[in-house]
């Protein structure tokens, strides 16, 4: 419980050290996120599982070969691909929902209690917690003196006054709550993920399903998230009407959205704006200016911010993207709880490409998505037959004896 929360909440921490104690780096940043990692090693060493590591093993492969043709290792790109596999390794090993309910639970909680501190007391909040400063130490943003003046919090965390609030306008003013994540995007991006993990629970659990849907509600209208908005949405309509087989049609999601996107930037003459539209059209410029050695992922001077599915093919090549993608699909689901689970992440992931290059990678929701992608599979580890049992061997029945006590 307290490495998956703390994978999600390191950022505030490292923000009150930066504010309070020394500045912070980002070499610090990923010392944090390495020490969380290595955190659940005992967790993860009692079983290998042969999947993951073959998988792992091709992918630092085919990095190391895309590293040639660019002349150079992207070591962010291991660290992108490691924190998907290594929670998704987590959770599998634990596969206990009901610990996974749990954490969410306790995550909302921190996340909401930190989030009505920073809306109803920002002056209080921003004393304790500089998180422009913060941002400017570990490289992300660059100093803007007129800015200081005004805020403390992140470049979005103030919507502009000529776009202005989308959700309750007339009760909430333009500032956007982040909370622990310090960016109102991520706050945006956990409430769809504990919306997806509530709607993916079946008749038997309906309170479990109201309370996390109702609290990734709140939690978007406090981020002001306009992709939340989109995305819950979209998630209640499929969870309505899909069943059985249905739950596989978000497979060709990526595609499709491709090719629309390809179709958006070829036949419309539509420019950039800050804009829901105007961030599909930049992904579309994005696309379109793709050649054979970007699509492989080989060429080392492409760079797209906020283009998450020229990032992605940029950055991993088509091959390695399209793997990770059929692995998701051929895994097979204990039950429709999973089934509907991977249904959610898979549009989340779809949706999220579409305006954001580096949202998804993040580790402050990317670990939690795929443990619990890991823990809804419902396969955990069990304990080895001991000693003394493999030596009086009383055969199949007696070690079926045995792990049902060491179950119970």
């Amino acid at each position: 419980m307290a490495i998956v929360i703390g994978a999600v909440c390191y950022q505030v921490v490292l923000c009150l050290i930066n504010t309070h104690v020394f500045p912070a780096s980002r070499p610090l940043v990923g010392l944090a996120e390495a020490m969380l990692m290595l955190a659940c090693l005992p967790l993860l060493l009692p079983r290998l599982l042969p999947g993951v590591v073959i998988l792992a093993s091709l992918t630092g492969a085919m990095l190391c070969l895309l590293a040639l043709f660019r002349g150079g290792l992207d070591v962010k790109g291991f660290r992108d691909v490691l924190i998907p596999i290594w929670f998704f390794w987590l959770g599998r090993n634990l596969g206990d929902v009901r610990l996974a309910d749990r954490i969410l639970k306790i995550t909302i909680a921190v996340v909401l209690v930190v989030g009505f501190y920073e809306l109803f007391a920002l002056d209080s909040f921003t004393q304790m917690l500089d998180i422009f400063g913060y941002y400017v130490n570990i490289g992300s943003l660059q100093p803007i003196t007129e800015y200081e003046r005004d805020s403390r919090l992140q470049m979005n965390g103030i919507r502009p006054e000529d776009i202005g609030r989308t959700l309750l306008p007339w009760l909430l003013d333009n500032h956007r709550v982040s909370s622990v994540f310090l960016e109102p995007v991520s706050l945006g991006n956990f409430a769809t993920l504990v919306a997806a993990w509530g709607l993916s629970k079946g008749r038997d659990e309906r309170a479990l399903m109201w309370l996390f849907v109702g609290a990734g509600v709140v939690m978007m209208v406090m981020a002001d998230s306009r992709f939340a908005l989109l995305s819950v949405g979209l998630l209640m309509f499929v969870r309505l009407l899909f069943r059985g087989w249905m739950l596989y049609l978000p497979a060709a999601m990526p595609f499709l959205i491709m090719a629309g996107l390809v179709a958006l930037g070829s036949f419309t003459d539509i420019g950039y704006s800050d804009t829901f539209v105007g961030r599909l059209v930049a992904s579309a410029w994005g696309l379109m200016s793709f050649d054979t050695a970007m699509l492989l992922g080989a060429d080392g001077n492409a760079w797209f911010p906020d283009q998450g599915y020229a990032h992605l093919l940029s950055s991993f090549g088509i091959v390695l993207a399209l793997g990770f993608w059929l692995t998701i699909w051929m895994m097979p689901m204990p039950d429709e709880r999973a089934a509907r689970f991977r249904c959610f992440a898979a549009i989340y992931i779809s949706l999220i490409l579409t305006i954001s290059g580096t949202s998804l990678f993040a580790m402050k929701t990317s670990a939690l998505l795929w443990f619990l992608f890991g823990a809804v599979l419902a396969d955990p580890f069990r304990l080895p037959v001991p000693r003394h049992l493999r030596a009086g061997w009383t055969g199949w029945d007696g070690l079926t004896a045995y792990r049902k006590e060491a179950d119970a």
